[in-house]
């Protein structure tokens, strides 16, 4: 497909990085955007130069002249709304989580398959090309067996702006936010490491700070993954920390101190990845990104459509991703009331 027409649905921040990201894509074009206030929708509409505004989702599914939906609804919502898209016939990019569990990802993918569509869960750093030299370092042998990686992604939020995230309603926490790029980071670095496509802990375990409404502040988890590897997760809503990268092998350890989901690197420019082989000087790989990364995936969505399924991003990855998020959230006590 030459050129993808998009219809965003939900009109919020994440939203308005998207619509920036398919202006700068080579396939992509912004056709419509729904919300479900009129004014914000107009509003939202007249900022990027949007054709067509709708004060309702449903009204946005029933255009005929939206080829795509990017889903950025809250994260309860996004089962029902990319099934709702699938349903309309139209090919969807959802936000990440997919959706708050395993069962309900199960869902939107049978009916993106029912309906014959293409599906994504919208984890954009998977397709920056620092993510993408990462796996390739591992998988070289570039710091031998891998046997550790530590991930953290963890914030703090003031909580009159991020009110969604420690609503239990609304699928709120840490870990359902940002700790799935840790989960989907880890087991990234087993899959290079192991040449398997998709890998799945075989161990979970995990410890979190819960608010009075049982959603995770903060946590840290403990993943045994194949290849005997470990990984050491940590995230949070409501605590800033060191966010980065850091994988463990008996020939070396690699260090990305600046993770492809930080916002810096959101825009095109250079980011390091540093290599230190056992007993070594440290070496800085500097990696170049010419595009952003939201315009790098609505290119990827168009490139891919045709398939149904992205390689990098395919429906098994999500699923397992989703299993994992579950068996850490179990893990922490989610839910449990003070």
């Amino acid at each position: 497909m030459t050129e993808l027409r998009w219809g965003l649905l939900a009109a919020g921040t994440i939203a308005a990085h998207f619509a920036a990201g398919v202006e700068e894509s080579k396939h992509g074009v912004l056709a419509a955007v729904g919300a479900r206030d009129a004014g914000r929708a107009r509003d939202f509409a007249a900022r990027f130069g949007i054709p067509k505004a709708y004060g309702s989702y449903e009204d946005l599914l029933a255009d005929q002249d939206v080829d795509a939906v990017y889903v950025s609804t809250p994260h309860a919502m996004h089962k029902e709304w990319a099934i709702a898209a699938a349903e309309a016939g139209k090919h969807v990019l959802c936000e990440k989580p997919l959706t708050i569990n395993a069962t309900e990802a199960e869902e939107v993918i049978e009916a993106a398959r029912r309906n014959d569509v293409f599906l994504m869960e919208a984890f954009m750093y998977r397709l920056h090309p620092q993510t993408r030299r990462l796996a390739e370092l591992i998988a070289s042998g570039a710091i031998g067996e891998v046997g550790a990686v530590d991930t953290t992604f963890s914030f703090a939020g003031n909580p009159e702006e991020t009110g969604r995230l420690a609503d239990p309603a609304l699928g709120g926490g840490g870990i359902l936010d940002v700790g799935c790029y840790c989960t989907s980071l880890a087991r990234l670095v087993a899959q290079a490491a192991t040449g398997a496509d998709v890998v799945e802990p075989t161990e979970v375990s995990g410890m979190a700070r819960l608010s009075a409404d049982g959603v995770d502040e903060y946590a840290t988890g403990l993943l045994r993954l194949p290849g005997d590897i470990l990984a050491t997760i940590s995230c949070g809503i409501r605590l800033a920390r060191e966010d980065g990268i850091r994988v463990f092998g008996s020939r070396g350890q690699i260090h990305v101190p600046r993770p492809a989901w930080i916002h810096p690197l959101r825009t095109p420019g250079t980011s390091e990845i540093i290599l230190t082989p056992a007993g070594g000087l440290p070496e800085v790989i500097e990696v170049e990104a010419t595009q952003g990364v939201f315009a790098r995936e609505a290119d990827h969505v168009a490139v891919h459509v045709g398939d149904r399924q992205a390689p990098e991003l395919s429906w098994a990855e999500t699923l397992a991703n989703m299993r994992t998020l579950d068996r850490w959230r179990e893990a922490v006590g989610y839910g449990r009331r003070s």
